[in-house]
């Protein structure tokens, strides 16, 4: 059924006057904030079905620096045509505008959120010699004379703020330590300079299944297959630590409705095809196409969620 209604979607989408479509006249530039990696790679995914989908000659443009922001800010200040579009995600519009404060946008003004693409849950992970095995056993342990350490890939990233958020609920002595990516921190995880990473999921998978580190949780609503035996957050008693680091399509702010609908559509066709489906999980994701107006909601919430946690937390960030 799900199928049908985007085939549906997107034939409705294309059947619009000609005013609102897509001009295929010139390149459609898909904007990624990242030189390789998930983003890089979902990027091509849609550029290469919407080349398919909208007969429009969809390329990518790495504009990499200041965590994204450079992108972003591309896109935040380009004509609202439906000519320019960025793939975004929970670091550049839910973590970024909620730990700085001197970007050269409003995030929440100056974009329209077009469709979500994917999820990828993350894992509260620890070195496979320590006594816990459950979350509640890591509390107990935790809780000692001088605290722990957390690791994360960055100040300021969502790897930062999740392991705040758990610091929050749990009420725990933890200090955080920050690393220049997710590698140099599981190195000091198994050597016990930090006592627990809650990462990507794809980034500590290998990890897990080499048996170097045991995941306690994953931070999805639901259990994900390839870790079936590891349970939720709220199934391990931390209640509401809901994470996710989402990936989706923006475009400039006032764009017309009638171009965000075909874009849109044609976005979530590539996520519900079995081509697509196939390629975003090869990259540790999880397809969840989602339209406009439940991107916008949810992206909202995101911003909104982060912002409270950066303020209980006191994260500084210098711009």
């Amino acid at each position: 059924m799900k199928l049908a209604f985007a085939t549906t979607l997107l034939a409705a989408a294309l059947a619009l006057p000609a005013a609102a479509q897509v001009d295929t006249s010139r390149p459609l530039r898909v904007q990624v904030g990242y030189t390789s990696g998930s983003f890089d790679v979902t990027g091509r995914i849609i550029a290469e079905g919407l080349r398919e989908r909208l007969g429009v000659n969809a390329v990518v443009e790495n504009r990499a620096g200041a965590g994204g922001s450079i992108a972003s800010d591309y896109v935040a200040k380009a004509a609202p045509d439906g000519s320019v579009i960025l793939i975004g995600g929970a670091g550049t519009h839910g973590v970024t505008p909620a730990v700085r404060r001197n970007l050269p946008f409003d995030a929440g003004r100056d974009f329209t959120a077009i469709a979500r693409i994917s999820e990828f849950p993350n894992a509260m992970t620890v070195a496979a010699d320590i006594p816990p095995r459950t979350v509640q056993e890591f509390v107990a342990w935790a809780r000692r004379p001088g605290g722990i350490n957390f690791g994360s890939s960055g100040t300021g990233t969502s790897i930062h703020l999740a392991g705040e958020l758990f610091r929050l609920r749990t009420g725990l002595d933890m200090t955080h330590v920050p690393y220049r990516g997710s590698p140099q921190a599981q190195v000091d995880l198994l050597a016990g300079r930090v006592q627990v990473l809650i990462d990507n999921l794809p980034n500590v998978f290998g990890g897990i299944q080499a048996g170097q580190l045991r995941a306690l949780a994953v931070t999805s609503p639901e259990r994900v297959p390839t870790l079936p035996d590891v349970p939720t957050m709220a199934e391990a008693g931390i209640p509401d630590f809901i994470v996710t680091s989402w990936v989706g399509v923006f475009g400039p702010a006032n764009m017309s409705p009638a171009t965000v609908a075909q874009i849109s559509a044609a976005v979530q066709d590539i996520v519900r095809s079995p081509e697509g489906d196939r390629r975003i999980r090869a990259i540790g994701g999880f397809p969840s196409p989602a339209g406009p107006a439940e991107f916008d909601a949810m992206w909202r919430a995101d911003m909104r969620r982060w912002s409270e946690v950066v303020r209980a937390a006191n994260v500084v960030v210098d711009d």
